[in-house]
């Protein structure tokens, strides 16, 4: 088997899906935390100037956190059986990456939190419910809802919304952003259930982001 190096900041960010699906196929790899005071050093040594970076067997190295995560979504069996289920994951992810960007650039952006509030506000209440709405009924085409988004089997859409959930579903400002799509909130109870990526999510550093 190859040997994985994933280096990204000392965060869950755009780095977790790839961590946490390392997890569930128990696949091991060296988890390269790079902290902030160290990343101006080694910026211009890395291909684009941003991570996260996937390093394969020491030489190989993946940018793009979109690529990395269907990569090892495939390597690893979490990106469906067919070119269908393909397709249907990628529809998943890409609505799921509306939200997390407009949540990304509320977090890291804004740093009035008043200002970050009413972000928060518009997102919660404008942009998610469509994006939410859509995945509920979408959800449902499988296995009238009670499995995951595609076969009988945690994918990597799965893992996606799990990771976007965890930062919208905000502490204190949207604790129940998913009571109006109960599909969707059992399938991230069952998601984070899943035996590997609940013992990842237990042991792995606590971050704010």
């Amino acid at each position: 088997m190859p040997s994985y190096k994933l280096i990204y900041f000392n965060g869950r960010g755009r780095g977790e899906n790839a961590r946490m699906m390392f997890a569930a196929a128990g696949v091991p790899y060296e988890d390269n935390r790079i902290e902030f005071k160290d990343w101006p050093q080694m910026k211009a040594s890395t291909p684009l100037g941003y991570l996260p970076i996937l390093e394969i067997d020491g030489q190989q190295k993946l940018v793009e956190s979109k690529a990395i995560n269907r990569y090892i979504a495939r390597e690893f069996g979490f990106y469906g059986k067919d070119n269908m289920e393909s397709t249907r994951i990628d529809v998943v992810t890409e609505v799921i990456d509306d939200i997390w960007i407009q949540l990304g650039d509320a977090i890291y952006e804004i740093e009035d939190e008043a200002k970050r509030d009413v972000e928060f506000k518009r997102i919660f209440t404008e942009l998610a419910p469509k994006k939410l709405e859509f995945l509920e009924r979408f959800l449902s085409e499988n296995e009238g809802g009670n499995s995951y988004f595609v076969g009988k089997s945690i994918t990597f859409a799965d893992i996606d919304f799990m990771h976007t959930m965890d930062y919208y579903l905000l502490p204190g400002k949207n604790d129940n952003g998913l009571d109006k799509y109960p599909k969707l909130k059992a399938l991230l109870q069952r998601a984070s259930a899943h035996e590997k990526i609940a013992a990842w999510v237990s042991e792995r550093p606590v971050t704010p982001w």
